[in-house]
């Protein structure tokens, strides 16, 4: 074996230790470091790394997509320990989980390992916004639904906000579709979608629609017709009937219908038109009515007879006070109203000190559209005093008076003075409460006299009393005779005159007692009395 030869075995002997100890090496797990999201179109960053490298060889980092392991996004040669680093540049398809795996270059007996995998989304700007129906936004009612839109043509993470007039109605949801349920009138409105790019609580892109407008028709209310009767200078008699309707969207085709037959038609930009119909004054016209409409289901008023007949009731006067609320019930003011019963189709004057009243005066007030009522303020200084009356015209002729009413006197004194009747009870009341107390004194006063004298007969008596009961012979000759003389034919029992010894000191010592009282207080000469 020549020297060459011994020097090429050698070095194949160490080339195969060499082999068999790199079998047994294994790279441990990989760490992928990645930003959580990019922007479409921008360069991130993107490292992997092994944490300890058991030699220094070169190790080979490849980056993937976790579905698509066939798919190389990027691959690093990493010496000396580095981690590998790629540079993506973002487009969509990079949404999704990456993965990096790491393995030693050139050499396929070490088994390659993988990193855990990491999320990366991508940012898309917004672009395209659009608002988009399926109904006509022109022509929709009160009581139906709509659905709103908002279409993008391009954006990741997208939250939008619903606009309408300048005021939002929807905050920040990530529901494209706006839907109302119920449409009102309060909907109309200009309509704009704002979507925006929100990643993290932090807004990165915004874009707004154009405006749509959404126009909601109002139903009509059902018209109120009313009508007032002008005289025309031929002398001719019409009928102005008004119909009205409270809401509606305009135009509105207003049409009045007389004993059921179509007499006019007229499309106003109003909520209410005028119609003349001639007539002639107490005789039977019929009845008419007016029908609307604004493109839905017609609505219709009440029927109105259209007959006027001339004035021949009374006018009258009815008054209502109006009193303070404290406990003194003072009259502060009346209302007056001036009434014509079964008539219609009027208009009033009020006079005072047949003087005519204007709409507003210091302590008067005519109200109402036929001026029938007034408030009057009373003054207790007498202004407001005096003699009201109101006069009836028809509204066709009112240079002509047709009726007036009574006078009516107003005045504060006299509204506010005490009632004849209501001072006759008060007085009666209070004199029979005096009656009643002085009785009482009375009675008291001849009471208390009473039961002095009784207590003084008492007094007198128990020492006669005593006398007699010291002398047995004469008591029993007195007392027979008493007997005797006062009770015929009754018979008593003896009295017990030994018991009645023993109290009658404690009795007539009682007797004293009060009589002294008695003397003190009436001051009555006991003297003056025969026993």
């Amino acid at each position: 074996m020549t020297k060459r030869a011994f020097i090429l075995l050698l070095i194949l002997g160490f080339c195969a230790m060499w082999q068999r100890a790199d079998a047994q090496i294994t790279l441990g797990k990989p760490k992928l470091e990645a930003p959580f999201f990019g922007i479409e179109e921008e360069i991130v960053n993107v490292s992997c790394k092994l944490d300890e490298i058991p030699t220094d060889e070169i190790i080979l980092y490849k980056l993937f997509k976790e579905d698509n392991l066939n798919k190389l996004y990027g691959e690093y040669s990493a010496h000396r320990k580095e981690k590998g680093r790629f540079l993506i540049y973002v487009q969509p398809a990079h949404d999704g989980w990456f993965i990096c795996q790491a393995s030693v270059q050139n050499n396929s007996e070490i088994t390659p390992t993988f990193s855990d995998k990491k999320r990366f989304h991508v940012l898309l700007p917004i672009a395209g916004v659009e608002i988009i129906s399926n109904q006509s936004l022109e022509d929709l009612w009160e009581g139906e639904s709509l659905t709103l839109q908002c279409d993008i043509s391009k954006g990741t993470f997208v939250f939008y906000t619903w606009i309408r007039d300048n005021l939002t109605i929807q905050n920040e949801t990530s529901d494209k579709q706006l839907h109302i349920p119920i449409l009102t009138k309060e909907n109309s409105g200009e309509y704009f979608c704002l979507a925006e790019n929100i990643f993290n609580d932090t807004v990165y892109f915004s874009n707004m629609s154009a405006g749509r407008n959404v126009h909601v028709k109002e139903n009509l209310s059902s018209p109120e017709i009313s009508f007032n009767v002008l005289k025309d200078a031929k002398g001719n008699f019409n009928a102005r009937v008004n119909c009205e309707v409270k809401k509606g969207s305009l135009p509105i085709n207003f049409t009045l219908f007389r004993n059921n037959q179509n007499v006019d038609a007229v499309i106003s930009q109003h909520q209410n038109v005028t119609f003349v119909v001639p007539i002639v004054l107490d005789q039977d016209m019929g009845t008419v009515y007016c029908q609307a409409s604004n493109g839905e289901q017609p609505v219709q008023s009440k029927k109105l007879n259209l007959t006027v007949e001339s004035l021949e009731g009374t006018v009258t006067i009815r008054l209502e006070k109006v009193e303070s609320q404290d406990l003194c019930w003072a009259v502060l003011g009346v209302y007056m109203y001036c009434e014509v019963k079964n008539e219609s189709f009027l208009q009033f004057q009020w006079f005072f000190n047949n003087k005519r009243l204007e709409k507003f005066g210091t302590f008067h007030r005519i109200y109402y559209e036929d001026n029938s009522g007034i408030s009057v303020r009373l003054n207790p200084h007498g202004a407001s005093d005096g003699f009201y009356h109101c006069e009836v015209f028809t509204p066709f002729n009112n240079t002509k008076k047709l009726r007036s009413s009574k006078e009516f006197r107003i005045s504060y004194e006299a509204f506010n003075k005490i009632p004849t009747n209501v001072a006759v009870i008060v007085f009666t009341l209070f004199s029979l409460l005096i009656c009643a107390v002085f009785a009482c004194c009375i009675y008291g006063v001849v009471l208390r006299k009473m039961k002095a004298r009784k207590y003084i007969f008492r007094v007198k008596d128990f020492p006669d009393m005593h006398s007699v009961i010291d002398d047995d012979d004469d008591y029993n000759d007195d007392t027979e005779e008493i007997e005797e003389d006062k009770f015929e034919e009754v018979e008593h029992e003896d009295l017990d005159t030994e018991a009645y010894i023993e109290d009658i000191e404690v009795v007539q010592a009682s007797m004293m007692e009060d009589f002294e009282e008695s003397e003190e207080e009436k001051e009555t000469d006991v003297d003056n009395y025969n026993f």
